[in-house]
């Protein structure tokens, strides 16, 4: 008979992007490993962007629980004359000028709302968690952040029920690479690391993405443990189903989010110096937010005539476009304790079998996964050499095969869903 974990993830679908998929695709291989998830989510979430594709992957069998939630997005986005809760994203790595009205809601996020502004989910989630305990018997919880504030509610039902409970940390907590962007107080800054303090040391087994936020973090848990996001091998055995046609141009993809911390000016250095010495036939495209700034990094070296800007896509549209590029662009923050980053692209960008173009942190734990694999090493952010070396190799393959360099080695696939899934079971078994 299964057991039955209780699992509070704010991101569900129809939200969409990297948040949304570890437990959606958790709770799709964890009744493999005898365990039936439960989920308790948010009904209408402030989400940065929408993929109701990804409604089509919940099981019709898996219980979801929507609870209602308290947010200031709704009056935030009022006062500056727009509809709706859609949350606006902080922009890492951006220096702009603020309006006052911009510096003051700022600061009101960045010192009110601790440890995130969501923290009027918590006592939603634990009267339906106290509603379902009575009804049924379950064996653990997990919570999952960000947002952060969702642990708030593992505390709670530890404190009152006793139930063994995993803290699933997807991004660092007091350490985010955004609140170094916010106008955080002292105040808020300890009261903020007390929190995660407690969530640490009370939990039974913290789970983290990385080894850099185990190391980060084991001084304080109680346990803890790495378990990797990943890819769905279902994604890309349907995206194999469809056949990649040789393309006119060598295409360089980006999907994602783009912010300005993760602008790649000698990348667009080496594509224009290729264009000028070879006449390089290469076209540069992006899915999803691409920050103004990167933009105009583009077009200061006369790149705009090949730079494309498409809006967000499905999940899987994203996974076709990953197959038949002739290159990915893949880029951590260049911000302090980006070694510590991953980021879940990179699994499905391995997955893909595609070359990818990397700049980040060396020494970092995304350098080291891609290294693991067998895949061209990272690249420091002011290492012109290797970008115009790299590159090169990848055009000069395409151009004399009339077709893109495609990987059949197959290490990447202990970083399948299914097999991390295994691990959480093994963990659940565990507690």
């Amino acid at each position: 008979m299964s057991k039955k974990v209780l699992i509070f993830t704010y991101y569900w679908p129809p939200a969409g992007g990297v948040a949304v998929q570890r437990f959606l695709k958790f709770s799709k291989f964890l009744p493999e490993f005898g365990w039936e998830p439960i989920i308790v989510t948010v009904n209408k979430g402030s989400y940065p962007y929408y993929d109701e594709s990804l409604l089509k992957e919940v099981s019709p069998e898996l219980k979801v629980y929507r609870t209602k939630t308290f947010e200031p997005f709704e009056l935030y986005n009022l006062l500056r004359g727009q509809k709706g809760k859609t949350m606006p994203l902080v922009t890492v790595g951006a220096n702009k000028s603020k309006t006052i009205f911009q510096s003051i809601t700022e600061y009101i996020r960045a010192n009110f709302f601790v440890p995130d502004a969501r923290k009027g989910w918590v006592p939603y989630a634990v009267k339906q968690a106290e509603e379902i305990l009575s009804k049924e018997k379950i064996d653990a919880i997990i919570t999952t952040g960000p947002p952060h504030s969702a642990h708030l509610i593992g505390l709670e039902l530890k404190k009152k029920f006793g139930l063994k409970w995993i803290a699933d940390l997807r991004d660092p907590w007091t350490g985010i690479v955004y609140n170094e962007m916010l106008p955080r107080s002292e105040a808020t800054r300890r009261k903020d690391l007390e929190l995660e303090t407690q969530v640490l040391k009370t939990a039974d087994c913290t789970v983290v993405i990385s080894p850099g936020m185990k190391e980060q973090f084991e001084d304080r848990a109680k346990k803890i443990e790495v378990i990797f996001n990943g890819y769905d091998e279902a994604n890309f055995q349907l995206a194999a189903n469809m056949a990649i046609k040789p393309g006119e141009s060598f295409i360089i993809r980006y999907i994602g989010n783009l912010m300005a911390s993760q602008n790649t000016p000698d990348l667009w250095k080496a594509i224009a110096e290729l264009r000028k010495t070879i006449s390089a036939n290469i076209k540069l495209e992006f899915t999803g937010r691409v920050d103004a700034e990167i933009q105009n990094s583009i077009a200061a070296v006369g790149l705009n005539d090949i730079a494309t800007y498409n809006p967000f896509t499905d999940h899987q549209a994203a996974i076709d476009l990953t197959r038949s590029a002739g290159l990915l662009l893949f880029a951590i923050f260049n911000l302090p304790n980006s070694k510590l980053v991953i980021t879940g692209k990179i699994f499905e960008y391995l997955a893909s079998c595609s070359e990818i173009i990397s700049f980040g942190p060396v020494d970092g734990d995304a350098s080291a996964i891609l290294e693991s694999v067998g895949r061209k090493s990272m690249i420091g952010f002011n290492d012109y050499t290797e970008t115009l070396k790299q590159l090169q190799a990848a055009y000069t393959y395409w151009q004399q095969n009339g077709a893109a360099f495609k990987y059949t080695d197959r290490r990447f696939e202990i970083y399948s869903r299914r097999n991390q899934c295994q691990a959480l079971a093994e963990i659940l078994n565990s507690l």
